[in-house]
């Protein structure tokens, strides 16, 4: 398969999954997304391959960037402040690890995102309902 043919097939499996996905659901995949490329990070960083860090941390913080525009700082209260203090204090930190290729720096990063990620897949559907509401910025 070419790349063009699986970057197309990607783009319509994750259109796919929007589509079907509330809010909640849709901040967890970007929380994923943004793990997995800092793992991947971690797995260059360790083979001293600083290219291939750079090009994951950036990636990461292109979905960390993309859950800070989301969020309504004005209608989602202190939650929403604190998320996006804590996304400003991630991508500062990605840069450093990045710059510096510190596997145990990005590996530090990876944790606190698995943490929120975790705290966001606990929420309960009818939580979240109020949640989706308040501190999110609605896009059509």
């Amino acid at each position: 398969m070419s790349s063009y043919a699986l970057k197309a097939y990607r783009n319509a499996e994750v259109d796919a999954r929007c589509e079907d996905s509330d809010k909640r659901q849709l901040v967890i995949m970007m929380y994923d997304g943004a793990i997995d490329a800092i793992k991947l990070a971690v797995v260059h960083a360790e083979r001293a391959e600083h290219k291939a860090v750079n090009t994951a941390v950036s990636r990461a913080m292109t979905i960390i960037a993309g859950l800070r525009e989301t969020l309504d700082l004005e209608q989602g209260g202190s939650v929403a402040t604190h998320l996006n203090d804590f996304y400003q204090f991630l991508t500062r930190k990605l840069m450093r690890s990045g710059a510096s290729a510190s596997a145990k720096d990005l590996a530090d990063c990876q944790d606190l995102l698995g943490q929120v990620r975790e705290a966001w897949a606990a929420i309960s559907p009818s939580a979240a309902g109020q949640v989706n509401r308040r501190m999110f910025v609605v896009r059509s």
